[in-house]
């Protein structure tokens, strides 16, 4: 197993936003998260990647918990998340912005 959320759960207030997510993905695994403008998607990412804490609920990556952790330690353990925005850094070529995304893996 490689990252596993059970029942999480975000509140905003007395808003629900993401209601009982559990997924499990194995490494090597290649998944898609669908749902209309609301659904929670985002959240959903932004819990996994420590920008939001869940409300309750236990997020797991190679059966250590991650919640709690800050978004750059836990990119530092492996996972990180990109944004639609392409065009982060336009001046630079592909490569370029591939090596400053692989930053955090360098001594």
């Amino acid at each position: 197993m490689h990252l596993e959320s059970r029942s999480l759960i975000k509140k905003f207030g007395s808003r629900t936003v993401v209601d009982r997510i559990s997924v499990r993905i194995d490494k090597g695994e290649i998944v898609g998260l669908l749902g209309p403008n609301g659904a929670g998607k985002t959240t959903a990412f932004n819990l996994l990647t420590g920008v939001y804490h869940p409300t309750t609920g236990e997020i797991l990556f190679k059966d250590k918990s991650i919640v709690g952790l800050s978004p750059y330690q836990i990119t530092a353990r492996g996972i990180a998340r990109t944004f639609q925005n392409i065009r982060l850094f336009g001046e630079l070529s592909v490569l370029d912005n591939v090596k400053i995304a692989y930053h955090c893996h360098m001594n």
